[in-house]
């Protein structure tokens, strides 16, 4: 900036503020007096000192410097005075209500690399928060149980208990964390509740009463008369009715409410009406009605329906077992929601492709269904009811998938004149004659993830199959991918397979993998191996990773602590792996 615009814009500042223009120029008056005074002092020998007994005049230097010490004051009022019109908000903006974040403090950092390793370990520290906050989580659901089996007792607990689980729905949000709790909706309300709202009217403290009505009345011939239920005891529906129900079900729905038992109901149990249906249905749209506060979770996995109905035991409506049928856009889908939920100490028991139970409920995916059976009381009773139910559920939702004896869907190879292979899922063949046998016909015919379980090796597995629906290993382009953890003495590795839809999409996502860790400084050896396509070892940070390609597939062993076992059960895999694998829902 030059003088003449330095001083024009001083010049402004004056003229706006004459308090600032006042302070100056009293500095500015100061400075210039100054020699002046010190100059009159002078000739009036104000500055001489007594030195014993004479008068001597100080050094000319000395005069100087304190006359420059003296100036020194109004030139330090001055600059004061100009540096208060700018605000250094680094140096003097403090708020002790917010915290600073790693790279905030980077200024107390000597390089890149120091900063860099404080937010690894800040990142550290929030993932063992957020562990912290999902064991407390699953603990308190434990706690849960016991509440929710008082709750079929006690109109107060029922009446706080759905609110207490909405705001855990959303601390679960917020953690990442999906539980089975998260769907208890308390539709029928405890006897002594019932009784005291009347028909067709709604409680407010309790959600759902509105869709409860008391059981269908005969014809009365007299005030007092008393209501019949509209169920014979344990005997189900007749085919009319069912019939009935699944007429005034809307047309994209009819397939799932087809699959909920009505008229085969075992003995002891009686279906629950919801108002005047036994059988409620959803889409994604309006899913909310149903598990509001949850619905969201749902259509994140491309949910296209929902089919409710409940059971209560005969003559004894305090407690029941509510039915949770979701149609997914396609098995993969239901699957991840099925993963989302499912606790980590589960024990899986063989209902549909998989599924466990839990406090009485058992909760299993089939194809592209995910299906809950929620019990309100953990009772032996109640937990063999809700088992047989998910059996009856499964076998019509994948046929052949409902006994325990029912092996899984594995894939076959057949070559073509060409030679080459492709691979079917086995079908089963144990047809039912329910309404929705053309649904689970075509269910039972297409490839789904137990198609894939099945090609992981067995020997040296270790707990369950697991299926990762994105970033997996760490790799952003890496998704989809089923997996199981394995071990061979000390050795240990994760077993893998991935899918594409042909070929040249495999070979574009082994080049990433390559791109990926060539950049991150691992070895690379190109390797040769029996049945594979391309075959490649990586070493890292004392890690080895065996990863194939045969075909429009992707596998190996990830992650080996030792490289030999990993390296031959990568050989072994590739050999007994089909040449080609059929990709679910064909894409």
């Amino acid at each position: 900036m030059n003088g003449t615009g330095l001083w024009a814009k001083l010049s402004n500042e004056l003229a706006e503020d004459p308090f600032l223009a006042l302070a100056l120029a009293a500095a500015l008056v100061a400075i210039a007096t100054t020699p002046i005074a010190f100059a009159v002092l002078g000739r009036m020998d104000w500055f001489r000192a007594r030195r014993g007994r004479t008068m001597q005049k100080p050094e000319f230097a000395s005069i100087v410097c304190g006359m420059m010490l003296v100036m020194a004051i109004p030139a330090i009022f001055a600059a004061m005075v100009l540096k208060s019109r700018t605000f250094d908000r680094n140096r003097y903006e403090f708020d002790p209500n917010r915290t600073w974040s790693v790279l905030e403090q980077g200024r107390g950092f000597k390089s890149v690399q120091e900063a860099d390793a404080a937010v690894k370990k800040q990142m550290e520290y929030l993932a063992g928060e957020r562990k912290k906050l999902v064991d407390g989580l699953k603990k308190l659901d434990e706690s849960m149980l016991a509440l929710r089996a008082v709750a079929g007792t006690s109109p107060a607990v029922a009446q706080a208990v759905p609110g207490v689980l909405q705001s855990l729905a959303g601390v679960r949000a917020s953690v990442g964390l999906e539980g089975p709790q998260q769907l208890m909706d308390f539709t029928a309300p405890p006897v002594s509740l019932a009784a005291a709202i009347p028909a067709g009217m709604a409680s407010p403290g309790v959600p759902g009463t509105a869709m409860v009505a008391a059981p269908a009345a005969a014809p009365t011939t007299g005030a007092n008369a008393a209501p019949t239920p509209a169920v014979p005891a344990g005997s189900g529906l007749s085919p009319q009715q069912v019939a009935a129900e699944i007429a005034a079900v809307p047309e994209p729905q009819k397939g799932i409410a087809a699959m909920i038992p009505l008229a085969d109901v075992p003995a002891g149990w009686t279906p629950g009406k919801s108002g005047d249906k036994y059988i409620e249905t959803f889409n994604a749209e309006n899913l909310y009605e149903k598990i509001d506060g949850r619905a969201e979770s749902f259509t994140q996995y491309n949910v296209k329906g929902m089919a409710y109905a409940f059971y209560h035991p005969t003559g004894d409506p305090s407690n029941e077992v509510q039915l949770y049928v979701f149609e997914m856009s396609d098995p993969l889908k239901a699957l991840g929601k099925y993963g989302a939920e499912k606790p980590d100490e589960a024990k899986v028991i063989q209902v549909g492709d998989e599924g466990y139970t839990a406090a009485g409920s058992t909760l299993f995916y089939a194809s592209r269904y995910y299906t809950q059976i929620v019990s309100t009381a953990d009772d032996p009773k109640f937990a063999a009811f809700a088992l047989e139910l998910a059996r009856k559920v499964a076998e019509k939702q994948k046929p052949g998938s409902g006994g325990a004896s029912s092996p899984p869907a594995t894939a076959v190879a057949s070559a073509d004149p060409e030679g080459e292979a492709a691979a079917e899922p086995t079908k089963a063949e144990s047809p039912k004659p329910e309404a929705s046998k053309p649904a689970a016909s075509a269910a039972s015919a297409e490839v789904t993830p137990a198609t894939y379980f099945a090609l992981l090796p067995k020997d040296g597995k270790q707990g369950d199959n697991k299926y990762v629906a994105q970033d997996v290993f760490g790799y952003s382009f890496l998704s989809d991918v089923f997996m199981a953890d394995y071990k061979e003495g000390e050795a240990t590795w994760q077993g893998f397979l991935r899918p594409y839809r042909d070929d040249k999409e495999a070979k574009e996502m082994l080049e990433k993998y390559r791109a990926s860790v060539k950049q991150d400084g691992a070895e690379i050896k190109e390797l040769k191996a029996d049945g594979a396509d391309e075959f490649i070892v990586t070493s890292n940070i004392g890690l080895f990773d065996v990863v194939f390609r045969k075909g429009n597939t992707l596998a190996g062993a990830n992650g080996g602590t030792t490289l030999k076992p990993a390296e031959d059960f990568a050989r072994a895999f590739a050999k007994s792996m089909p040449a080609k694998l059929q990709v679910i829902g064909g894409k």
